[in-house]
């Protein structure tokens, strides 16, 4: 009895559905928030974004996304993106020695760390840390260690770190960010915190 009341509840839903569908035309562009094809897309052209920030040191802090969040570039990247691997300009003035003289944000320490574990073949076993574990998954995440430069993939900032530019979204976004601490919308505690829940 509750199965055939099952099946008639989603036949009639199908049929709900098939007759609104049938006046309505699915285009690829009314797939898309764009509102460009999305099968071909060789004449879409990319948001006119207007990155209209001020100099590095004029800027105020945006608060982060969520906490830990990387924060975003308040100021103008003119002249500093891209990063390669001769030239990184952020360095000149984040690097925490530097940092405080200009009125920077500071490279956090998490950017000093190498969180990885030292891993090894030998004789077919994986070594780790001096000992031989089952497979290269079998890994702590609380265990890392500190490094007394930045942390070689940390270098490319823009990797997680961005500008902002004055356009509309194409989607609202409802979320609302809730801080353990007020301090930490414009700073990070991650190193303290990374293996919260894992001891």
């Amino acid at each position: 009895m509750i199965k055939k009341g099952i099946l008639s509840v989603i036949a009639i839903g199908t049929l709900a559905i098939s007759a609104y569908a049938a006046d309505k035309v699915i285009t690829p562009e009314s797939l898309s928030l764009r509102k460009t094809n999305i099968v071909d897309e060789s004449k879409a052209a990319p948001i006119d974004a207007k990155y209209n920030a001020p100099a590095p040191g004029a800027a105020k802090t945006i608060e982060r996304s969520y906490e830990n969040a990387p924060p975003l570039i308040p100021h103008s990247v003119d002249g500093l993106l891209p990063i390669t691997i001769k030239n990184n300009a952020c360095l000149g003035c984040h690097m925490p020695a530097a940092a405080k003289s200009v009125g920077a944000t500071p490279i956090p320490e998490s950017h000093f760390t190498d969180f990885r574990p030292t891993t090894a073949v030998k004789d077919g076993k994986v070594i780790k840390d001096g000992r031989a574990v089952a497979n290269a998954t079998d890994v702590t995440i609380a265990k890392f260690k500190k490094l007394k430069k930045l942390n070689p993939a940390r270098y490319n900032c823009s990797q997680c770190h961005v500008p902002q530019a004055n356009v509309k979204p194409l989607v609202k976004n409802n979320f609302k960010p809730i801080f353990s601490s007020d301090k930490l919308k414009h700073k990070s505690d991650l190193i303290k915190v990374i293996d919260q829940g894992v001891k």
